[in-house]
């Protein structure tokens, strides 16, 4: 590699640190404090740059949201279809192990919906990804059933699975993850077993 074509190199690695940093800033502030009550200059300290950066980055407190969104999608994506799943166990792990990871910032999140607009197109592309990997994860299930049937289903398995569930047992009522785990598993089973025996 040519001196000028390393040092290019190392810009554009030293860019992406920079980047990662004040995406990493947002998400710890915002394990703390709501979206409002963050400003340009919260995020630059935290991250170790100035305001100025963070304009240069991303342009706005919503360039940030909106980059740091983009790169959870991706993360839960990643790790949401890392593994075969053949069981509800194996399905309800790969979610837990999301949850545990991401949940209390979603709920965070979901809870800032109604005052802050930026929220909405963030939130939205959550719930279409989750919709398409529940569809994914019980195909076979759904498969099965009339178009009917199906739709109401596919509507009790994304309540029986979103991140509320999870964080009412885990941390409104103190269960384990080995017990949400189990609590989840049974409840999606007992849907799935009415198919079953209709």
């Amino acid at each position: 590699m040519s001196p000028r074509a390393y040092r290019q190199s190392a810009r554009a690695h030293a860019v992406q640190d920079t980047e990662q940093q004040i995406i990493d800033a947002l998400i710890a502030l915002l394990e703390e404090r709501w979206f409002d009550e963050i400003t340009l200059d919260d995020i630059a300290t935290t991250a170790g740059t100035t305001r100025q950066t963070v304009i240069r980055r991303f342009g706005s407190k919503t360039g940030v949201l909106s980059a740091m969104a983009a790169q959870m999608d991706v993360s839960i994506r990643a790790q949401r279809w890392s593994t075969p799943a053949e069981s509800v166990a194996d399905i309800v792990t790969l979610l837990m192990d999301d949850y545990e990871r991401t949940g209390d910032i979603l709920v965070r999140t979901l809870g800032q919906e109604a005052r802050i607009p930026e929220f909405a197109a963030v939130l939205d592309r959550g719930r279409r990804g989750h919709r398409e990997w529940i569809e994914d994860m019980f195909k076979a299930w759904l498969d099965k059933l009339d178009d009917r049937a199906r739709e109401d289903r596919l509507a009790q398995l994304l309540a029986q699975t979103d991140v509320w569930i999870w964080h009412l047992l885990r941390r409104a009522q103190g269960q384990s993850a080995a017990n949400t785990h189990r609590l989840m598993t049974q409840a999606i089973e007992r849907l799935l077993h009415e198919d079953r025996t209709n």
